[in-house]
């Protein structure tokens, strides 16, 4: 799967390529005890698949399977075809 990736509500974006299908993305997700290692720099912490930046205009996005918010613990999200997922670490506020 393709995810566009909003790192600390648009301080940069990012696209994923995991080579993950969703069963396989929502199972590591699902199992995340905290998704503070991503945060920052996702490039160089995301543990599978390529990442690459896009643009500070977020002009010609690749079309994309899914979308991940990428900040803290209460507000981290996967979202695939509408259906957010959150991880095992997530506390809300």
């Amino acid at each position: 799967m393709k995810f566009l990736v909003d790192e600390e509500y648009g301080y940069r974006h990012w696209v994923w390529e995991t080579g993950k299908s969703r069963k396989e993305m929502v199972a590591w997700w699902s199992s995340l005890e905290t998704v503070d290692p991503f945060f920052f720099n996702p490039a160089s912490s995301l543990p599978f698949g390529k990442i690459y930046p896009l643009p500070e205009d977020c002009q010609d996005i690749p079309e994309v399977l899914g979308y991940f918010h990428l900040h803290e613990d209460y507000d981290s999200f996967m979202k695939i075809e509408g259906e957010n997922y959150y991880h095992k670490g997530h506390k809300p506020l």
